[in-house]
């Protein structure tokens, strides 16, 4: 006897799999669904249906994990093996995971309960969850998560997702320098601690300069010059230095004794570094010119031989990497938030 076909969710079709990831974050009111490619798809709270029987499923901690949710990310595809949880439902978390990708690399952006993952699939007009999980959240810091997620944000969230889908089916070998950058950004965004972040995020960066053995911290500074410009060697040189201190155990010289201006310092450095890190890889996604250049290794290694005015060319216009800090008034954190006892 055939099982009687219910009426599917707008969100998808019966015969599809799915890959959902949940988020609560603040959007602004020009957030709407829009289709973000073949397969992805972006949903505000609004449009999301979640289904009567999820609520049984789940169980009730879990469906208020989803109820909280404000931001749908949304992978889709048809499928003729829709009861099995096989590599079809990976390749779909893979396709949504970079859409989230692109979305931090879009908006420094915190959420306020952890996210979730779901896959399964529609049969018979009933999503089936296979697979639901938490996934670790991107976390806070001192400057700048407050700002809400715009369509314009989620739009090129879309691009991005694209670019890596498309890096990703190139030879792995051609691009594994830029997608380990790009884990080690995504990884350090869920990490709370603001010296570890330093490291991290300074990690990403000079997983794009490729320095020679023993001149890291000199071509650090230099090279740098190709993304921020000549001015900005000291800046550079102090966050190499913590990079230096937490790699060596060394924090102790900026956390032993609490001291606000250490701590706003370390703060400010926090924010160069993500700004830095987050404008690098995300100018290099969305031109293919600079992915070949800045995808493998030996790639890397021929960019930074050219003569520096063929590099300007390559690279483009130079950023600002103090922007985060324009209008940031350290006089409201209090020095709970840095890291000073109660």
């Amino acid at each position: 006897m055939t099982k009687p076909r219910k009426r599917a969710p707008d969100w998808i079709q019966d015969g599809e799999k799915f890959a959902l990831i949940g988020l609560d974050v603040r959007c602004t009111p020009d957030v709407s669904q829009f289709v973000a490619s073949n397969r992805l798809t972006v949903l505000p709270d609004a449009d999301f249906e979640l289904p009567e029987h999820w609520r049984e499923w789940l169980g009730t901690i879990r469906v208020e994990d989803v109820s909280r949710c404000s931001l749908f990310l949304l992978a889709k595809d048809t499928s003729a093996s829709l009861s099995v949880l096989d590599a079809e439902n990976h390749h779909l978390c893979g396709a949504v995971n970079d859409l989230l990708m692109g979305l931090m690399l879009t908006n420094k952006f915190a959420t306020s309960d952890s996210p979730f993952m779901a896959t399964g699939s529609c049969i018979y007009g009933e999503v089936d969850v296979r697979q639901f999980a938490r996934i670790n959240p991107p976390m806070r810091s001192i400057v700048g998560s407050d700002d809400e997620i715009s369509l314009a944000q989620l739009q090129r969230a879309a691009q991005l997702a694209q670019a890596l889908d498309a890096i990703r089916k190139a030879p792995r070998t051609s691009n594994w320098r830029l997608l380990r950058c790009l884990s080690i950004y995504q990884e350090t965004r869920c990490e709370g601690n603001t010296l570890d972040r330093i490291h991290q995020f300074t990690r990403c960066i000079e997983g794009l300069i490729v320095p020679e053995p023993g001149s890291t911290k000199k071509q650090f500074k230099s090279r740098t010059e190709q993304f921020v410009g000549p001015s900005h060697h000291d800046l550079m040189g102090k966050i190499y230095d913590i990079r230096s201190a937490v790699e060596h155990m060394q924090e102790h010289q900026y956390l032993e004794k609490f001291d606000r201006a250490t701590r706003i310092r370390l703060a400010e450095y926090e924010a160069v570094s993500e700004w830095v890190a987050r404008s690098c890889l995300e100018r290099i996604l969305l031109n293919p010119v600079l992915t070949a250049h800045f995808g493998a290794v030996d790639s890397s290694k021929a960019f930074w031989e050219r003569g520096p005015d063929e590099r300007k060319q390559i690279w483009g216009a130079q950023f600002d990497p103090k922007a985060p800090l324009a209008n940031f008034i350290f006089d409201n954190v209090r020095d709970a938030a840095l890291g000073a006892e109660e």
